[in-house]
């Protein structure tokens, strides 16, 4: 306790209360409050001077915790400034540091860290030939909360361009089951001479959902690959 360093400099050099508070000067009912230890929490100025009328400097670098480990200079710093509050002030500064405190906890509790699992994340458009996904190096794994991958996605795609809207936008993730056939109303990722699109699949035809992009129809020497079906759009929490 500081309390007590200071009452064994006090008796090492065996000066009295009235001439520490004269050399100090630091009233004498202040330097009594803090012999006895009635005062636990003195100001940083009043333990400078203290210490220094005894003729010692004042070091805080040598506190260390109940288990011998040494502050780290922040706390050092965060002790000082403490010190040189007010009772008031100190009051007012442990209440809100418990408040944020338990802001933390709850902070914590909610962002405990969840499963990840990464997943091949293509851009489209892309080059793309016949094989698996869509044959592409423009690609990255990149890691999902694993909750938030449905069943049966087996890569991402990045979506480009506005042919989509509202339901899809640009720089979006989308989830990707690999498939061959798309049912009616499904959306997919089909590869047409070697261009990829996130597209409708209806009626015989690949269909923006913004009006302005008329739908493809493919023609008799198209090329035209299925690559996977659209699952879920990812949403970042």
């Amino acid at each position: 306790m500081i309390n007590e360093k200071i009452r064994d400099l006090k008796k090492q050099t065996g000066v009295t209360a009235v001439v520490l508070s004269e050399k100090s000067g630091i009233p004498l009912p202040t330097i009594h409050k803090l012999l006895s230890g009635e005062t636990t929490n003195p100001k940083y100025e009043t333990l400078t001077a203290v210490v220094e009328a005894l003729g010692y400097q004042l070091d805080l670098k040598p506190l260390k915790k109940e288990d011998d480990i040494d502050y780290s200079d922040r706390e050092i710093q965060l002790i000082s400034l403490y010190r040189q509050l007010s009772e008031d002030g100190q009051t007012l500064f442990n209440g809100n540091l418990l408040q944020f405190m338990h802001y933390e906890k709850r902070l914590s509790k909610n962002n405990a860290a969840a499963p990840i699992r990464e997943l091949p994340l293509y851009l489209l458009p892309a080059s793309a030939g016949i094989g698996s996904y869509l044959d592409s190096d423009q690609y990255e794994f990149k890691p999902f909360p694993a909750g938030a991958i449905p069943s049966g996605a087996k890569y991402a795609i990045r979506v480009t361009g506005d042919s989509m809207e509202p339901a899809y936008y640009q720089d979006e993730i989308v989830f990707i089951e690999p498939a061959t056939l798309l049912d009616e109303g499904d959306v997919g990722i089909i590869v047409i001479n070697g261009e990829g699109y996130i597209k409708q699949y209806r009626d015989d035809q690949f269909i923006s959902f913004n009006s302005k992009y008329p739908p493809i129809v493919p023609g008799e020497f198209d090329q035209v690959r299925i690559a996977g079906r659209v699952l879920s759009k990812f949403k970042a929490e």
